[in-house]
């Protein structure tokens, strides 16, 4: 991942003691906090918190949080940059979005993020959304199967469909219907816990905003 914010050698030197450390006995209380800055952090603050995530994943490899929550971040700060750091986001991405759905085959959240991280590469480069587009609606559709009530499996559909070109059975009219359902539940959604996914709703706002025009 490349930033001028970032100096990894040096990063990985200060950082590793806390992770591999107090934080190896209690990953839950340093994921926690992790999300806690992120939630309102700009995405030049992002980098350091997906390198901890990285290594709090690295360092419990059978913890399908961690794994997705690395693979997350990566992903969502993608959407955020430029086409070659969005590449490069990707495929750091990659491992831990793959990891969090072998560890959790039917879970709607690693089934959505799935979904999502295949969408984050269609951003990355358009010209994949032929290929890549049905394969990240079908994801959402299985997340969607796994629990209708997951407002995150809505989100990758709605925005699968809306910026599927029209001629090819997508747009923003199409999309309504999906967006209104992705509303509801966003409205009825309350996550179980501070770590249970709760991401989304940003994301979904800027979508609405596009039907108000």
């Amino acid at each position: 991942m490349q930033t001028l914010l970032r100096l990894p050698f040096l990063f990985w030197i200060l950082a590793a003691p806390a992770v591999y450390g107090q934080e190896n006995n209690n990953w839950q209380q340093a994921l926690e906090q992790q999300l806690q800055v992120l939630e309102s952090a700009e995405p030049a603050a992002w980098p350091p918190r997906i390198d901890t995530l990285t290594m709090l994943a690295q360092a419990h490899p059978d913890e399908w949080l961690l794994q997705y929550y690395a693979g997350w971040a990566a992903t969502q700060l993608s959407f955020k940059s430029g086409k070659k750091e969005a590449e490069s986001l990707c495929r750091e991405a990659e491992p831990f979005v793959k990891k969090a759905l072998q560890l959790q085959p039917g879970n709607t959240e690693t089934l959505a993020l799935m979904g999502y991280w295949l969408s984050a590469k269609i951003n990355a480069a358009p010209s994949r959304g032929a290929s890549l587009g049905a394969q990240s609606r079908n994801y959402a559709e299985k997340a969607i199967a796994a629990d209708s009530t997951n407002p995150r499996a809505w989100l990758v559909k709605a925005l699968n469909i809306y910026y599927t070109p029209a001629i090819f059975g997508g747009g923003k009219q199409r999309a309504k219907p999906t967006v209104d359902i992705t509303a509801a539940r966003f409205a009825a959604f309350k996550p179980e816990n501070a770590l249970a996914p709760n991401w989304g709703q940003q994301i979904f706002d800027v979508l609405m905003a596009s039907y108000r025009q």
